[in-house]
């Protein structure tokens, strides 16, 4: 059985984030590589941090934590989490045959019974039980995720303004792409979690990666979009400078042509010059493996503190994208 089991998948999320339609085999089961790497990170990282807190299992504040440095995710993946039991209760009624389009009381306890995920690290939280809370950070925070949530949801309005139907369809498809949604005991198989692991994550926690899977591959594809945009300025400027280079010589030496010949040859070459570099601006060819790779390397650049004191080898800590 091939161990890539992902790449209609990366596929699908990659053409959501500006990627083409078709993106190269190599590219996707390279993006589909790190991811793995990564995932397997996290899951030892949280459970060495589940220990610390003196549990066998691991919580959504474990992963949190590793991500707390990016507050724009953590607000995302709190309020992910905070509407889970709400989401949870609705599937209950549909399951039930419950009638919860028209309950206004039901909608009003799907509201209030909203979960606050509250992180033991943050020391207003040790004081939130005795003093009354007014809802204002909480507020503030929501306000950031939507403001995030907003911006990418504009992103894609300006992609769709111009597609057809068909096309709109395959793309709303492709935005429900995920690695764990019904797909969670393939998703243990791909990582292996058996081999590194004595307890089995529950939905929750299955849930958390799937979303964080779904950020790095945004986060991959955006870099490796990013690097290839670099590249191609790079070397439209290395070849204008040549041919100004080309142009100042071929000058030199046509000083003794007349005048109007002179002009004639410096507009055509300025017309040639723009016909061959301006190309059509929907030109857009696929992500490299080189692309993918630089991304990968920008986004390891996070300074590490220096540990091996002592001398002797020791385990170099990767990044979490």
């Amino acid at each position: 059985m091939s161990r890539y089991r992902y790449t209609t998948e990366i596929q699908q999320m990659m053409f959501v984030f500006g990627e083409v339609q078709d993106p190269l085999p190599e590219t996707t089961m390279l993006i589909e590589d790190i991811v793995r790497s990564q995932v397997i990170e996290i899951i030892v990282l949280a459970a060495a941090q589940a220990q610390r807190r003196g549990s066998r299992f691991m919580a959504a504040e474990d992963f949190i934590f590793l991500i707390r440095h990016d507050r724009t995710k953590v607000l995302r993946l709190r309020e992910y989490l905070s509407w889970k039991d709400v989401r949870k209760k609705v599937k209950e009624r549909e399951d039930a045959g419950d009638d919860i389009i028209d309950d206004a009381n039901a909608e009003k306890g799907d509201r209030a019974a909203k979960v606050k995920i509250k992180l033991s690290w943050e020391l207003v939280n040790s004081f939130l039980d005795n003093i009354n809370d007014d809802d204002d950070e909480d507020d503030e925070e929501m306000l950031d995720a939507q403001a995030d949530s907003l911006k990418r949801l504009r992103d894609a309005d300006e992609v769709t303004k111009q597609m057809t139907r068909d096309e709109y369809v395959h793309y709303s498809e492709c935005r429900q792409a995920s690695f764990t949604f019904r797909k969670n005991k393939r998703f243990r198989e791909w990582a292996n979690m058996s081999a590194y692991l004595d307890t089995k994550l529950n939905d929750e926690i299955i849930d958390i990666l799937g979303f964080l899977t779904f950020e790095m591959v945004s986060k991959l594809t955006e870099t490796a979009l990013e690097v290839k945009r670099d590249i191609e300025k790079a070397a439209s400027d290395a070849i204008c400078l040549a041919e100004a280079s080309s142009n100042a010589n071929h000058q030199k030496e046509q000083q003794q042509q007349q005048q109007q010949e002179s002009k004639m040859t410096k507009s055509s070459s300025k017309s040639a010059a723009v016909a061959l570099f301006s190309g059509p601006p929907t030109a857009h060819t696929p992500l490299e493996v080189q692309h993918v790779q630089e991304a990968f390397r920008r986004l390891q650049r996070a300074p590490q503190p220096i540990r091996n004191f002592k001398g002797g080898l020791t385990r170099t800590r990767v990044s979490l994208i």
